[in-house]
């Protein structure tokens, strides 16, 4: 497998026709860097204990702006009082300024997380040529590739395998989830019954509220 520029750890779905019959049985294997292999329980168990992690793009940029307290501070800027996040003061080649663009930029991905109406819209820089706006996207992507490559941050996708094995696919062995979905989505679309996913889940050791979280990010398997 390629490296891709966000660290996606592929998931791959072995598929055996003569044993068996539907989406639910399907066996699932997590390969990280390669050379760690996991099933798909073991992945949920990870993410019920808190050891992986299953949230949006909002939600992860959130905590990466967020998560450390003593990265946010009180500023005052043209005698009004603001806030500087310090996240993006870091590095040889930092953001300078930009704390209504900074600011504006953190209540939108916040407002997204927290489900508001800001996750259904774009967040869009407007100004001169030349006045940093391609720069600020960059160092973000640059923020975000560095806090999604630690391992506490990993994000997963998942990929069908040995689909050939259906004879519906002509030579087709492999179909990548095509949206890069997270492994959590399979497993809330592992039955067409939603009380059955919710009842493997539970057998795995999730607690009511935890699946409640869960369904708050939930999309059909498309």
């Amino acid at each position: 497998m390629g490296a891709r520029v966000c660290p996606l750890f592929f998931l791959k779905l072995y598929y055996y026709r003569k044993k068996f019959h539907n989406l639910s049985r399907l066996i699932v294997v997590i390969w990280e860097n390669e050379m760690e292999s996991s099933t798909l329980e073991f992945h949920i168990k990870n993410v019920i204990e808190g050891k992986r992690r299953f949230e949006n793009v909002f939600q992860s940029i959130t905590r990466m702006i967020l998560g450390d307290p003593s990265k946010i501070a009180k500023v005052i800027v043209n005698g009004r009082p603001t806030y500087d996040f310090l996240v993006f003061r870091e590095g040889k080649k930092h953001l300078i300024g930009m704390f209504d663009e900074i600011n504006s930029l953190v209540s939108f991905v916040k407002d997204a997380a927290e489900g508001g109406s800001s996750a259904e819209m774009a967040f869009v820089l407007i100004g001169e040529p030349g006045n940093g706006k391609t720069f600020f996207v960059d160092f973000l992507m640059h923020l975000y590739r560095n806090f999604i490559s630690k391992p506490e941050n990993r994000r997963y996708t998942f990929k069908f395998k040995n689909v050939d094995q259906l004879g519906r696919y002509g030579k087709i062995r492999e179909i990548e989830s095509q949206t890069f979905e997270d492994p959590m989505i399979l497993a809330l679309n592992l039955f067409e019954e939603r009380e059955k996913n919710i009842d493997f889940l539970q057998k795995l050791g999730a607690k009511d509220q935890q699946i409640e979280s869960f369904y708050k990010l939930y999309r059909p398997l498309g």
